[in-house]
């Protein structure tokens, strides 16, 4: 550090770190201001508490406008567990002035100072904390005196080797009040916390002002409180996961071919559509396969509790009972015209992070932008989509469309543009019926399917029909069904047709067998009367041989030739 000319000490809290470019200034001043409820006093012990754990050392907290026991207890909610290091690493002094000497409007920090500096050196302590100087320094009535004193602070804290946090309320125009004098020369880097009430809805955002010896930047973030304290809108919680190749099933066989085999693990998918449509049906579906197969999953409904949720699936065949009752679902219920954004975002990170979940899913994400700011709703999805990738968990999150509007152009939610896969999902009107639709705008990653889909919805199940086609068009429903009926009917009637022509063409073939048959008979007749005649020839040959040889040798003559005149001379 002895090359940066203004070295940091790290607060351990990354987002808080990385805006400031490494933290508060060492050995310097760092005021926060901010109008009643910004979060100054919260801020200030978030990163106490967070810079204890992260080096060991110890913070003193100089209380001057509240008790240190109302300061512990209003942090008892979040996780860093202040009454736990108060007497340890954390230790709240009460230096409230007495009446009587700000009654006399004579008085200076030096005896405050002497305090703080035993109790530093007794602790080993390295960061101090000013909780409310402003308020201190206004029962100061001369500016000159109240400028004296911020410079004796910063004289002090080089001297001790200690840094400084100070707490100070804000104008309405967000600058210093005129307690603290010309902050901007005595302190190194200037935290504003802004609030401000619009639509309904609070607006809290964190802005650098000034940060000596460092660039940053003077954008305002915005902010929610969280059960880990105040915590940005737009920023992940943690290092991105590596882009995963594995599948995680959608929970219906058919669907998951279009996909090409699943939801990537650790992407966002969105499904949007009109109302009754299916998405809540396809969400529950998928929440349900994550936990079957042995993963942990959020299910996050609006507008209904979990009871009405549970019944509503079972219609279709889903069990999401029967997971939560095992552990592996958390099912909460969440009321969007109650609670703001940052509120809900809030509930929704709190349920991740005490499921360790792998998938989460938010029924329909599109309630996070009512009763609020349209803009702090956009930032508290795009929250959710950020804190799911870093953590590595497959999101699904269903985003109504408007009747009349084309589900696969436009969402209520504007998470489509960030979303990884986005299916639409939409109703075929023809013939006064209304069928269900699938189709898949886009799947980053993912070879898949351009078709549109019937969705059917049974007590069995969900699940998609076949692609069937008539002259082009795509039939669903009925029309679908009677085109299939007659398609049956021509079919049978055609079959009807083969086996009589077969019938026809098997009784020509035993006819034309049987003649043959016969013919073969005939043949076998006639073979046999010329054999008979042909022997009987031959018998009546011989005879006349034989007889003739009878005369030839009773006459004493030669052997007569066949045929000759002695035997008809004779005769």
């Amino acid at each position: 550090m002895s090359g940066d000319p203004m070295p940091r000490l790290a607060t351990g809290i990354a987002w808080f770190d990385r805006l400031t470019q490494g933290g508060i200034p060492a050995r310097r001043l760092t005021v926060m201001l901010g109008q009643a409820g910004a979060g100054k006093t919260l801020l200030s012990c978030q990163i106490a508490a967070a810079r204890t754990r992260l080096s060991g050392a110890g913070v003193v907290f100089a209380a001057l406008e509240e008790p240190p026991s109302d300061i512990i207890r209003n942090a008892a909610g979040f996780t860093w567990d202040l009454a736990a290091l108060a007497g340890q690493s954390f230790h709240a002094l009460d230096l409230r002035p007495d009446p009587d000497m700000v009654f006399a409007g004579d008085f200076d920090l030096r005896g405050m100072l002497a305090t703080l500096s035993a109790k530093a050196r007794q602790t080993g302590a390295e960061l101090v904390v000013f909780d409310g100087l402003d308020t201190v320094l206004g029962w100061l009535a001369s500016p000159a005196r109240r400028s004296a004193e911020l410079a004796r602070i910063g004289r002090w804290l080089e001297e001790e080797d200690l840094t400084a946090i100070i707490t100070a309320k804000a104008e309405r125009h967000g600058g210093p009040v005129d307690a603290l004098g010309p902050l901007e020369f005595a302190v190194s880097l200037v935290v504003a916390l802004e609030q401000r009430e619009e639509s309904g809805g609070t607006l809290r955002a964190l802005r650098i002002t000034k940060s000596r010896g460092s660039g940053h930047s003077s954008s305002a973030h915005p902010l929610f409180f969280s059960r880990h304290g105040l915590e940005p809108l737009m920023w992940p919680g943690g290092d991105p996961s590596p882009a995963s190749r594995e599948r995680v099933g959608s929970g219906m066989a058919r669907f998951d071919v279009l996909l090409g085999g699943g939801y990537l693990r650790g992407s966002t998918a969105l499904l949007s559509g009109p109302p009754g449509t299916g998405k809540s049906t396809l969400a529950a579906l998928f929440a349900a396969s994550v936990c079957a197969a042995g993963g942990r999953a959020v299910h996050v409904v609006f507008d209904e509790g979990p009871e009405q949720a549970i019944r509503n699936m079972r219609s279709v065949g889903i069990d999401l009972a029967a997971h939560r009752a095992s552990g592996a679902l958390r099912l909460i219920g969440l009321q969007p015209g109650r609670d703001g954004p940052e509120q809900l975002l809030s509930e929704i990170l709190a349920a991740v992070e005490t499921q360790d979940a792998t998938a989460l899913v938010v029924d329909p994400v599109s309630s996070l932008m009512r009763g609020g700011v349209a803009d702090l709703g956009q930032s508290a999805i795009r929250r959710l989509v950020e804190e799911a990738r870093a953590r590595g968990m497959t999101a699904l999150l269903t985003s109504l469309v408007e009747v009349g509007d084309d589900p696969s152009t436009s969402t209520l939610s504007a998470v489509s543009t960030i979303a990884d896969a986005w299916i639409a999902l939409g109703y075929a009107e023809r013939g006064g019926e209304r069928n269900r639709t699938l189709s898949i705008v886009k799947a980053r990653g993912s070879a898949h399917s351009n078709q549109t889909r019937e969705l059917i919805m049974t007590a069995e199940g969900c699940t998609l029909a076949d692609v069937y086609t008539a002259g082009g068009t795509v039939l669903l429903g009925t029309a679908r069904m009677e085109r299939e009926a007659e398609e049956r009917r021509l079919e049978a009637l055609a079959s009807l047709d083969h086996q009589r022509h077969l019938r026809e063409l098997q009784a020509q073939l035993t006819e034309a067998e049987i003649r043959q048959r016969q013919s073969g008979l005939q043949s076998e007749a006639a073979r046999a009367e010329l054999a008979l005649l042909e022997t009987a020839e031959a018998a009546r040959r011989a005879a006349r041989a034989d007889r003739l040889l009878r005369i030839a040798t009773s006459r004493s003559a030669d052997t007569p030739a066949e045929g000759g005149a002695e035997e008809g001379s004779a005769a």
